[in-house]
């Protein structure tokens, strides 16, 4: 009879024990991540100022086999949670031209290999509206979008090339 309840006691301090050491385990240093901002399927800088980025929105299938690419292109300058911003300087911040070609905006399907370009009227006229040969203000964004054709069904991730900005590689598309 002892032995068994000096074996509930020390199943008692096991159990006890082990409670404890649990929470001591979950209190490892954790790397600190920005949060995803809502909505937002990625964000990239600006090849010539970090200060600018471009956050893509959307890439979602529409009706009449096209694809709509919807992003924004936003001026973090002066802002205190921008790349490079936050710091007192003796200059104020400034506006951020931004310009590229047109070939430069393109997405890549990579289950094909294959290209697209932004899709045209009748009169050969780009589907789209999007800001080019700009200067954006500190604090200043600017929504873009585009239709493309779009790819095959079996395509379920694509990459997208917003002129001058990092490609935003393995993009889901949405139905």
């Amino acid at each position: 009879m002892i032995r068994g309840s000096a074996l509930a006691a020390v199943a008692a301090v096991v159990v006890a024990m082990s409670g404890m050491a649990a929470p001591a385990q979950d209190a490892r240093p954790q790397l600190a991540q920005a949060p995803a901002a809502a909505g937002v399927l990625g964000t990239s800088q600006y090849s010539q100022d970090p200060a600018l980025r471009c956050d893509l929105l959307e890439v979602k299938r529409i009706s009449g086999g096209a694809l709509m690419i919807r992003w924004r292109i936003v001026n973090d300058a002066g802002q205190t949670n921008a790349p490079g911003g936050g710091f007192a300087t003796s200059t104020p911040a400034k506006g951020i031209h931004y310009d590229f070609d047109w070939s430069q905006l393109f997405y890549i399907d990579p289950a094909e290999n294959k290209k697209y370009l932004p899709l045209t009227d009748s009169a050969n006229n780009r589907i789209l509206e999007v800001f080019y040969n700009i200067t954006l203000a500190p604090g200043e964004q600017r929504l873009n979008w585009a239709k493309f054709p779009a790819p095959p069904p079996g395509s379920a991730k694509i990459s997208v090339t917003i002129p001058n900005f990092e490609p935003f590689e393995d993009v889901p598309v949405a139905q």
